[in-house]
């Protein structure tokens, strides 16, 4: 079960003739800020009005403030690593959050 969440770029290597891809995901994290679960397909920004539409986009572009990831193959799996440093995906997580 996740503990909390947030909006990370997950870059989507392209096969063969595919074009490699930067998505907004959503990131689930563990109580100890351990990525461990993600959304299959990109997100997209939506409201019920124009005010919320802004809000939700302006969230979503807090994706942009955390490292970029991409999806590893693992022994058992895949996980999501920090692209430039190769290091598993965390999250701080928020205030008052406890075990």
């Amino acid at each position: 079960m996740s503990a909390f969440w947030n909006f990370r770029v997950i870059k989507c290597e392209g096969t063969g003739t595919e074009e490699t891809l930067y998505q907004i995901h959503e990131v689930e994290y563990n109580i100890k800020g351990k990525a461990v679960n993600w959304s299959e397909t990109s997100v997209a920004p939506y409201g019920r009005s124009l005010d919320e539409l802004r809000e939700d986009t302006e969230r979503q572009r807090s994706a942009f403030e955390k490292p970029i990831l991409h999806l590893v193959r693992k022994p058992r799996g895949y996980e999501l690593v920090e692209v430039e440093t190769g290091a598993d995906a965390f999250a701080e997580p928020p205030a008052g959050l406890t075990e």
